[in-house]
């Protein structure tokens, strides 16, 4: 069973793939001068051809950069609903959150187990995800993973 630590939830929420936008701006400048060489070569074929290509790929790039960032805006949200639950549930148990870690990185898909130096709690949310109740428990599997240690 893998734990995710406080921290490695905070790292998780920030990650961005800013390499993917670097590419994008290169693709548009490339873009901008093979159409000033077509139009100032007085319509040599290959510029158009390349503006073309290049301008393809930067469609097709920035399509993939709008639907990696919606699911990253999504994941973020859902990531920090799980930094604010560990909050949470450390004010509850008097610990700090950096010594809780949980098993699942999105609040709403399940029950969530807790994991504190003591022991192990499982979360259980009400039918809207408003309110939870934690229950002190005993896990039947010693093999668990931490990541984020």
């Amino acid at each position: 069973m893998t734990f995710y630590t406080y921290q490695y939830l905070l790292d998780h929420q920030t990650q961005f793939p800013y390499l993917r936008i670097v590419f994008i701006v290169i693709l548009a400048t490339t873009f901008i001068i093979l159409l000033s060489r077509y139009f100032s070569s007085k319509g040599d074929i290959k510029y158009k051809d390349l503006a073309v290509i290049v301008g393809t790929l930067m469609v097709l790039t920035v399509a993939i950069q709008f639907n990696d960032y919606t699911n990253f805006k999504t994941t973020s949200q859902q990531s920090g609903q799980e930094v604010s639950l560990v909050k949470d549930v450390a004010k509850k148990l008097k610990l700090q959150p950096q010594k809780l870690s949980v098993n699942n990185l999105q609040t709403g898909s399940g029950d969530i187990l807790v994991r504190s130096p003591k022991s192990y709690y499982r979360v259980i949310f009400n039918n809207d995800n408003s309110e939870y109740v934690l229950e002190k428990i005993n896990l039947r599997t010693v093999d668990v993973n931490v990541k984020g240690d």
